[in-house]
């Protein structure tokens, strides 16, 4: 596997994937990660949790981009064979 701009696309859907199947009641309340208001504390304490749980709420916005891209690279793959 070189290093293009294909397989960065392609690491990067994987990773944008692996974000948007966490379940937020089922992970995500376990680890204080579902909501900035129901981290127990004063938001400016963490500033790195905060920054995380805006990341996680805000790759919700992005189902239909990212399920289209996953069907776009399927069908590249498929047609163009895989590296």
């Amino acid at each position: 596997m070189g290093f293009s701009l294909w397989n960065i696309f392609k690491a990067g859907l994987l990773c944008t994937n692996s974000i948007l199947i966490l379940h937020r009641k089922r992970f995500l309340a376990k680890h204080g990660l579902d909501d900035v208001n129901n981290m127990g504390c004063d938001p400016s304490e963490r500033p790195f949790q905060v920054q995380a749980i805006g990341l996680l709420q805000a790759v919700q916005y992005l189902k239909l981009p990212v399920i289209a891209a996953n069907v776009l690279t399927i069908v590249f793959e498929l047609l163009l064979g895989g590296s």
